[in-house]
């Protein structure tokens, strides 16, 4: 059920390459569910989803950016008016994490005073884990995002908390 009248309504980006889980990540967020076959995203497909940070209603309006090369040109659009978003990228493919500085640099010129948190994603297979933590908050911190969270579709295993965790940093920013 959608929250009547929230106080803010913010548009949220999931950026990264194709094949990390992007559409599951929000398809377990917003449907709470976790589809086993590829979901390739045409374009980008929006989502919604409210959620209440300290007593305020916000209105999430979640858009699942394609990340095929190919889509460069549509996704310009979609950055306008962006709060935030989150960067994601496969624990189990090391190049997902290389690409990270593209997006971030791609989206900060873009959706200029966006916020973004750096989500490995895939973390249920440990087994095929080839990124530590340790990288990826290197990777976190030399672009100086707001923050690392490992997250599994699969599991819903801190999906929740990945996007509580942008809605707070965003609303801190507004407070300021």
């Amino acid at each position: 059920m959608a929250i009547s009248d929230p106080d803010y309504t913010w548009k949220i980006l999931l950026l990264g390459d194709g094949f990390v889980g992007k559409t599951s990540l929000v398809n377990r967020y917003v449907r709470n569910t976790f589809t086993k076959e590829y979901l390739h995203t045409i374009g980008m497909e929006p989502s919604f989803r409210d959620m209440k940070i300290k007593g305020l209603k916000i209105a999430l309006q979640i858009f699942d950016i394609a990340g095929q090369k190919s889509f460069q040109r549509l996704r310009e659009m979609f950055y306008r008016g962006a709060r935030g978003g989150l960067i994601t990228f496969d624990l189990t493919r090391p190049e997902t994490l290389a690409s990270v500085e593209g997006w971030y640099k791609e989206a900060h010129k873009k959706a200029k005073g966006s916020q973004f948190i750096l989500v490995g994603n895939k973390h249920d297979l440990t087994d095929q884990r080839e990124v530590s933590e340790h990288d990826a908050r290197e990777v976190a911190d030399k672009l100086k995002m707001l923050d690392y969270i490992e997250t599994s579709a699969l599991t819903g295993e801190h999906v929740e908390s990945a996007f509580m965790m942008l809605g707070k940093y965003i609303l801190k920013k507004m407070k300021r």
